[in-house]
């Protein structure tokens, strides 16, 4: 819309509908305008990119939870009940991250429909895992600790 006016005023300028003095003065705000909304939508687009990291991280420690829980219940140290309240909680929490993260992806496409994506690899959400790992990989992950685990 901004970009519109000013290829306005130009317009106007050109074929002597206004003068110099004039051109001047609504250009010089018409730029500042411009710079201003420039500056405000990439601190936004920094902001996004952000959360959406921050949901990334959230989505994997999310998918460790479950697949942890996922060992215990095969191991049988989780009754059922325990089992379904905390796999609905964090299946929920999981789905919850990634409807948020899609839609910062998408907000961050008409933001700025110009520029690339953000790499995929930070901020596309992950699948709920459906199986077990495999025994070796599955011990692996229950004695990992916050500093040990993949990220």
């Amino acid at each position: 819309m901004v970009r519109k006016k000013k290829q306005a005023l130009e317009s106007l300028f050109n074929t002597g509908k206004i003068s110099a003095s004039t051109y001047e003065h609504l250009n010089k705000e018409i730029t500042n305008a411009i710079t201003a909304i420039e500056a405000d939508q990439k601190a936004l687009t920094e902001k996004m990119t952000l959360r959406a990291n921050e949901l990334e991280k959230q989505t994997k420690s999310l998918e460790m939870f479950l697949a942890n829980l996922e060992i215990h219940h095969a191991a049988g140290e989780l009754d059922e009940e325990a089992y379904k309240h905390q796999s609905d909680a964090i299946t929920l929490g999981l789905e919850t991250t990634k409807q948020e993260l899609n839609a910062i992806k998408e907000a961050l496409v008409k933001l700025i429909p110009e520029a690339p994506a953000p790499p995929e690899e930070q901020i596309e959400p992950r699948e709920i895992p459906t199986e077990v790992p495999v025994e070796e990989e599955a011990q692996e992950m229950v004695e990992a600790t916050p500093e040990t685990m993949p990220e």
